[in-house]
């Protein structure tokens, strides 16, 4: 017969076996809510990244290895187009440098412009992605909104019937535009959601235009046929999509959502709530075992976006106020997973060159432009959303 030690040791041995399966299996989240001015502060931080990193040429570094301290090669035409639109969104929220960063990184863009059978499209080469063109009408169409400035209206419907031109009968989106042939059988389920939204954004402002028809058939296709079509697996969380249907909610005929949309729209907000929560569970030790290092900013930041998205969307239809509490937790989760692991003015002093890496968020060393694009975009998204529900919840 074991002894009484005996018998405890071995639960001991158990429940120590127990607890470390349960541990790795459910970890406990990380979150908690930074402040506004957290969250002000980590957006001008980033604005300074970009101001930092951007030469006379209007191009940004796209790729800096800190380990290293070397940049990497490449370009992403799309990528420049949304940091734009992230500068410009800053802009509007009156941070100081960010239009006159927009403005020189504005230059590239000039100088890329190309003409297409279906109108003028923004890229390099033979053949340009229509994300490009998209996220690029969507950046100016921020910058027409948070600058008053309307010298590049005519540009803006230019792009709008270019938009109109890659969408297909069915609502699809063809991914590239080749300069001599036009729109080809190319997809891309990224640039489905762009093309939507830019859509979507360009009725607002020029509504004589019937930009909302070529918007609501993407719109159709996006949640009916695009992830049965394109990427039957995984189905992922479409922060693009969340700008659409937000920027679709501002229209003065917003359109009602159909049955198929709010399935499409519950599933969404599931994903997106899921995957906060897997990230926040990325604290080192054990989880990195578990669950892998620390996402991309890039990634943390659609999740912010999408979440601040259908915030604001949600809000409009007047969503139950413990709804809207329970996805501002989630977005607020993200916000602060992205505050935490910005690189401070202490982190960067100890680097040989702190202007390539204060304000950025790095994975395994690295950083990418749209790290910072995203985040940026996602926290100033999460502050509107707080200051246009703040007072109910």
């Amino acid at each position: 017969m074991r002894s009484v030690g005996g018998r405890v040791a071995t639960a001991l041995l158990g429940w120590s076996l127990v607890f470390g399966i349960v541990s790795i299996a459910v970890h406990p989240e990380a979150c908690r809510r930074p402040s506004d001015h957290e969250l002000r502060a980590a957006a001008e931080a980033a604005v300074v990244w970009f101001r930092a990193n951007l030469d006379d040429d209007g191009q940004f570094v796209y790729r800096y290895d800190r380990d290293r301290q070397t940049e990497e090669i490449g370009y992403n035409d799309p990528r420049h187009a949304g940091v734009m639109f992230s500068l410009w969104q800053a802009a509007g929220h009156g941070i100081e440098g960010a239009e006159e960063t927009a403005e020189l990184a504005f230059t590239r863009v000039e100088r890329l412009i190309v003409d297409t059978p279906v109108g003028p499209a923004f890229g390099r080469g033979q053949s340009v992605r229509s994300g490009a063109t998209a996220l690029l009408a969507s950046a100016l169409d921020e910058r027409r909104r948070a600058t008053g400035q309307r010298d590049l209206d005519a540009l803006l419907v230019a792009f709008g019937q270019t938009l109109v031109g890659v969408v297909n009968n069915d609502g699809s989106v063809s991914a590239a535009i080749h300069v001599r042939d036009g729109p080809d059988d190319s997809r891309s389920p990224f640039f489905t959601g762009e093309v939507m939204w830019a859509l979507a954004r360009l009725h607002l402002s020029f509504p004589d235009q019937g930009f909302n028809e070529a918007a609501l058939s993407v719109r159709r296709y996006l949640v009916e046929d695009r992830d049965r079509v394109e990427r039957p697996w995984p189905i992922v969380s479409d922060h693009w999509g969340a700008y659409g249907f937000e920027t679709m909610g501002r229209w003065p005929s917003a359109p009602r959502y159909t049955a198929i949309e709010e399935t499409w729209l519950d599933r969404q907000l599931g994903l997106f709530g899921l995957q906060v929560r897997y990230e926040s569970q990325r604290r080192g030790g054990i989880t990195r075992l578990t669950r892998g290092p620390i996402a991309l900013a890039a990634g943390v930041g659609t999740l912010g976006e999408g979440l601040g998205n259908h915030v604001l969307e949600l809000h409009r239809r007047d969503a139950r106020p413990d709804d809207l509490s329970l996805l501002m937790e989630r977005a607020d989760c993200a916000a602060a997973l992205l505050v935490d692991r910005q690189v401070d003015v202490t982190d960067a002093s100890s680097d040989s060159e702190p202007e390539r890496t204060f304000g950025a968020w790095f994975r395994l060393g690295d950083t990418q432009m749209d790290d910072q694009q995203h985040a940026l975009s996602a926290l100033l998204l999460l502050l509107e959303a707080r200051a246009a529900i703040g007072a109910e919840l």
